[in-house]
């Protein structure tokens, strides 16, 4: 049972290992200029070790994309599961999601900078995926943000939109932060964020 167990935790560890440096690679010469390979040199394992882990590049690119973002959106619920007001959740959500992109910027820059085309066309599982999880994600937002307006919080809007609204200017800050060259966290832009939604969207000032 111990040696089935290390196996394990060595074929997870030598495969989070292989994202990792694949990560780094894809960011900085995108899906199409990306080898097999170079990833293998990056991770420092041999090509067909990566082909026993991945069946090709654009395997390993969606299991790369799709547990990234499902890592996201779990730490920004578990943020907002530990606050109790609509306004403790809505803080701890943006924060959670800036702190994100802060430590993933690499991971990012595939979304952002380099990989459009390959979201518009190419692998339409992934497409899919991307599209469900992230409306997953603003179901999400419309319950926490039903909450506030069930408690007299928020105005009497549509959470659905507003949930929306609240998604765009998350995506917005995260956008301008990774094109423009300074030093200053994205963390530090939260409060801004919040200041413009909630007294956009509140009936009483914070």
């Amino acid at each position: 049972m111990e040696r089935a167990e290390r196996k394990e935790k060595e074929f997870h560890r030598r495969r989070t290992d292989i994202l990792g440096q694949a990560e780094k690679v894809f960011a900085a010469k995108g899906f199409y200029g990306t080898t097999v390979a170079e990833i293998a040199g990056a991770s420092g394992y041999a090509v067909g070790t990566i082909y026993h882990f991945f069946e090709g590049k654009e395997d390993l690119f969606t299991a790369m994309i799709t547990e990234k973002m499902e890592a996201m959106y779990s730490e920004i619920r578990r943020a907002a599961e530990r606050e109790k007001s609509t306004t403790g959740k809505i803080r701890a959500l943006v924060s959670a999601q800036f702190r994100f992109v802060e430590k993933n910027r690499e991971f990012c820059a595939i979304f952002i900078r380099r990989e459009r085309t390959v979201f518009s066309e190419g692998n339409d599982a992934l497409k899919k995926k991307i599209i469900v999880d992230y409306m997953d994600h603003i179901s999400y937002l419309e319950s926490v943000l039903s909450e506030g307006v069930s408690g007299g919080f928020l105005r009497q809007i549509p959470p659905r939109s507003t949930a929306f609204a609240l998604a765009g200017m998350i995506n917005s800050f995260i956008v301008s932060w990774m094109y423009t060259p300074g030093d200053e966290p994205l963390s530090s832009k939260a409060d801004s964020l919040l200041d413009i939604f909630l007294k956009g969207a509140g009936i009483h000032e914070l």
